[in-house]
């Protein structure tokens, strides 16, 4: 299988929030698609993180290379 491709950043944490909002907004959840929703939303929430500590690593690299 092919790795994911990497959305936008600033997409996947909209998409997250759209996803958020949806929650809070609906009066009668639809049980189903709330559950497809959940799983997208969790899904988006892992590849933000992973995202994150990827530029964490990266930015330490770069301090540790202009403190020497």
């Amino acid at each position: 299988m092919p790795p994911k491709k990497k959305e936008n950043f600033a997409k996947s944490f909209k998409d997250l929030e759209d996803i958020t909002e949806w929650f809070d907004s609906e009066e009668n959840l639809d049980l189903e698609q709330g559950l497809k929703k959940f799983e997208k939303g969790l899904e988006l929430a892992n590849d933000l993180k992973a995202r994150l500590s990827e530029i964490e690593n990266k930015v330490e690299k770069i301090k540790a290379k202009f403190d020497e």
